[in-house]
């Protein structure tokens, strides 16, 4: 995860410290260059024609996958260096003087939070320019060595009063824990919200705040209550981490109330902390962050709909288990599956009524030494 040259990270030190930092690129168009001259109407147009290429961009790519529609709101890369408006409105001063404005708010309909630098203020600035438009969110975080906690919930419920015209929201973190805050904080009905993605770098827990004792029996967790208050119908496109599939996904949870529309499911288990394992290696451990087979499955029955399904350093129990459990799924077609064991691949072909043809195994791992 590198976000310190991100176009939104680069924008972000300059809307901030304002006249005090210039272009980390040093500015190599100056205040006297010809393109620093260019009249407001020619650079409307040149922001025009950006802009454009950038929704292009966003609907040929389609990524994420499983969006009926992918916008310029919804698919786009927080992290690119190229990323529109930021790169543009980073060139020099005059362009970000004329493009950070509420005269363009089809522009700002992606707004990129980087944790640590975009200051809640700024934040909102950004959000007010696109006006009562659908936006896309994204936050991002750089592998900082201190806890960020306190920013991520700030950012978070900075995000809260625009839940509702939300058509995008992206979490990329570097540890579970700090995930762990923005879900706990998250709450309102996204009506709107068809791309939603939680994801983490580093397992070091959940915090304190998804341990084995508050989750007490799969089919008791709606009664028990989880502290998930995030509520949509509409999701098309749904990544997320161990701990955030426990608490949203699970039949009877508080989560997500249906996943009928559900297109895409990517489901990952990042790399453990403890040093135990290297990349591409499960290691047996006693991790709350672990799910079951068969809630898997429970969850794959309710997503009639779903065409895409992902899994990646995949930490199931339960996959020695008999059972009569079947799932069918008419429409899924691309199923890939990277760093999993033979025995969930040998146990997902038993129990769930797929094509053979759609499977790609990326990296299929032997079952950890124990």
């Amino acid at each position: 995860m590198n976000t310190r040259h991100s176009a939104a990270a680069i924008l972000s030190r300059l809307l901030v410290d304002g006249d005090k930092h210039r272009n980390p690129r040093k500015e190599s168009i100056n205040t006297t260059s010809p393109m620093s001259m260019l009249p407001t109407e020619l650079l409307i147009e040149i922001f025009t024609i950006a802009f454009q290429e950038s929704c292009d961009e966003s609907v040929q790519e389609c990524e994420p996958s499983g969006l009926a529609a992918p916008t310029y709101a919804t698919a786009f890369d927080p992290h690119s260096p190229s990323l529109f408006p930021y790169n543009v409105a980073s060139v020099c001063r005059r362009w970000k003087d004329v493009i950070c404005s509420a005269s363009f708010p089809t522009f700002w309909t992606r707004v990129v939070v980087v944790v640590g630098i975009t200051t809640p203020g700024l934040m909102q600035k950004m959000l007010s320019w696109s006006g009562n438009l659908t936006v896309g969110i994204a936050v991002i975080q750089d592998s900082s060595p201190f806890a960020m906690q306190v920013e991520i919930e700030d950012v978070t419920r900075s995000i809260i009063p625009h839940i509702k015209r939300l058509g995008g929201l992206r979490y990329s973190l570097f540890r579970s824990s700090d995930l762990a805050v923005a879900r706990r904080t998250l709450r309102g009905k996204a009506q709107r919200l068809t791309y939603f993605h939680l994801g983490y770098e580093e397992d070091d827990g959940d915090g304190g705040y998804n341990q084995e004792e508050a989750l007490p029996d799969f089919y008791a967790i709606g009664e028990a209550g989880n502290g998930w208050k995030l509520i949509t119908h509409a999701v098309q496109c749904l990544n997320v981490d161990n701990y955030s599939f426990q608490q949203a996904c699970y039949p009877k949870s508080d989560g997500f109330h249906d996943l009928l529309r559900l297109r895409s499911l990517s489901l990952s288990w990042p790399r453990p902390r403890d040093g135990r394992s290297s990349v591409g290696r499960l290691t047996e451990d006693s991790r709350a962050g672990r799910i079951h087979f068969r809630e898997f499955v429970a969850v794959l029955q309710e997503a009639s709909m779903l065409s895409w399904l992902t899994v990646q350093n995949e930490q199931f129990d339960g996959l020695d288990e008999f059972s009569l459990m079947s799932c069918c799924l008419p429409f899924l077609r691309f199923i890939t599956f990277d760093y999993v064991s033979k025995a969930f691949v040998d146990r997902f072909r038993c129990e769930i009524d797929v094509d053979p043809y759609s499977f790609v195994i990326t990296h299929l791992l032997d079952s950890p030494t124990k």
